[in-house]
């Protein structure tokens, strides 16, 4: 992303007059913070006033397909001349990944999705300890550079050839801390394994320079073996909290959902739903809805965010790009518990 882009995104950013974060959400491993900065930084903005969302996340492992509610064709439709992907459906289905995480974050997009599982010691205030951390990314055909995020100006196809995965091509991307091993399938989709830094410093299989993981020197054998238990054809519908009304001519675009689990056993949990009438960021609009509730009463904000601590469980912010933000925050519906994601459901977007 260049320096015009970016700096069209902060307009009308206000970043000392912004509502507080969901709990919890910057709670994450050092490293993987510095990894993902464009990725956090970007959608604090849609809930935040401090800049736009471009990378979203969303949880996953607790959902189960089965839950009520399908995407529509409306949704399929409207968001295929943007890129491949529905927006409200991940592909993204491990078939196995290391037990005992307590964050899930799943996120789509047209152009890019993820799954991310963290264990960690401590709540969702206070990171005491990070064990591991793993993201796996989805690139839809055509894309030969990954865009935003942790990949950002990394060109498939550049990297280090390693041993095949599934039997296609495969390399290890970057220099940094994390492994990261990527592959290639005939569809032309692009995969990422990413095992995050926890700073422990090892050496792991097919780096000199080794890896600073939560897996020592079996990090390369971790992440193979998610790779070859990985598949791309899944079609788990994310699910949220709350449903409304979209303005004529207006799209979902992204979305996102996350759960975190503290080692005292409380849930905070996240699911957010950005729309606009095109890719471009300068019409995107967005709810985000987070537990546990804030104390406090509700605040417009001088960005256009229209906070409200506290609605059914939920805290609320929504950010109505050309519009009302708190009129979009007043005809949210929002009919599912706050820790009980089962209550959740599919496809927000009300007819």
């Amino acid at each position: 992303m260049n320096d015009e882009k970016l700096r069209e995104l902060f307009i009308d950013a206000d970043p000392v007059d912004e509502p507080p974060l969901a709990p919890g959400y910057l709670a994450s491993t050092t490293a993987a913070a510095d990894r993902a900065a464009r990725r956090r930084r970007l959608r604090r903005f849609t809930v935040g006033g401090v800049a736009a969302v471009a990378a979203l996340a969303i949880t996953g492992l607790v959902v189960q397909p089965q839950l009520p509610g399908t995407t529509t064709a409306r949704v399929s439709a409207a968001s295929a001349g943007g890129g491949s992907y529905d927006p409200l459906i991940s592909r993204l289905a491990p078939g196995w990944l290391p037990s005992g995480a307590n964050l899930h974050e799943r996120s789509v997009e047209n152009r890019v999705q993820s799954l991310r599982v963290e264990k960690w010691e401590g709540d969702a205030k206070r990171i005491q300890k990070t064990d591991w951390a793993i993201e796996l990314f989805l690139y839809p055909p055509g894309v030969k550079q990954a865009s935003d995020g942790p990949h950002e100006h990394q060109r498939f196809g550049h990297g280090t050839k390693t041993a095949p995965v599934q039997g296609m091509p495969a390399e290890l991307l970057g220099d940094g801390p994390a492994y990261e091993l990527a592959w290639r399938y005939p569809s032309g989709a692009h995969a990422i394994v990413q095992i995050d830094a926890t700073g422990t410093f090892v050496k792991a299989g097919d780096s000199p320079k080794g890896y600073h993981t939560g897996f020592g020197d079996q990090t390369t054998a971790v992440a193979r073996r998610i790779a070859a238990n990985l598949r791309i054809d899944g079609h788990t519908p994310l699910t949220f909290p709350f449903a409304l009304h979209l303005p004529a001519g207006q799209h979902v675009v992204a979305a996102s959902s996350r759960t975190m689990r503290g080692n005292d056993g409380k849930l905070t949990t996240d699911a957010l739903l950005t729309w606009g009438t095109s890719a471009g960021m300068k019409t995107w609009s967005t709810v985000d809805v987070s537990s546990p509730a804030r104390k406090g009463k509700p605040e417009m904000f001088t960005s256009g965010v229209y906070f409200i601590p506290n609605t059914h469980g939920f805290t609320l912010q929504a950010s109505a790009r050309h519009g009302d933000s708190k009129k979009l925050a007043e005809q949210v519906q929002i009919f599912g518990s706050p820790t009980d994601v089962s209550t959740w459901r599919a496809d927000p977007v009300l007819d």
